[in-house]
């Protein structure tokens, strides 16, 4: 039987899968919204006031719309990266595989100052739940690690 301690854990992380990336809303290829209810749920957890959620939803919107264009290229990026591996081309895999690397990076950029400028409009009190949050996502997937030290070399996990 899992102990109460272990459930509060497990749910803990459920909710913080993502914290970064549940106010981003990114969207699909399809264009529908993949985190909105996560989104609500870091909203009420925050007790973000009707500004805040106005804001932050304008933030991540223009982020969005600054990505679109990104995405876009990333999938062709995919799409000729499939091509080239089927066709064994290597030198073309090398290349493509480069840019998939920095279009992916570009992404992560708008995504982080996006992220940025919303934590800058929390409180103090919201800043530190949202820590505390993404302390216990990392908890969760490294639960050896979670303190967000590197084993010393040569140690076991």
């Amino acid at each position: 039987m899992i102990s109460l301690r272990n459930k509060f854990a497990a749910w803990t992380a459920i909710a913080a899968l993502g914290t970064v990336s549940l106010f981003a809303a990114e969207t699909s290829a399809a264009g529908g919204h993949r985190h909105g209810r996560m989104g609500a749920f870091l909203s009420s957890y925050l007790n973000l006031t009707p500004a805040q959620q106005t804001q932050a939803k304008s933030i991540f919107q223009g982020a969005r719309q600054s990505g679109q264009p990104i995405r876009q290229q990333l999938k062709q990026t995919r799409q000729s990266l499939r091509a080239a591996v089927q066709a064994n081309d290597a030198a073309q895999i090398q290349q493509l595989a480069a840019s998939e690397g920095g279009q992916i990076g570009q992404l992560a950029a708008i995504r982080s100052t996006a992220m940025a400028k919303v934590y800058q409009m929390l409180t103090p009190d919201q800043q530190q739940k949202l820590a505390s949050l993404q302390q216990a996502r990392r908890a969760a997937h490294h639960p050896s690690g979670a303190s967000g030290q590197t084993p010393a070399p040569g140690a076991q996990n």
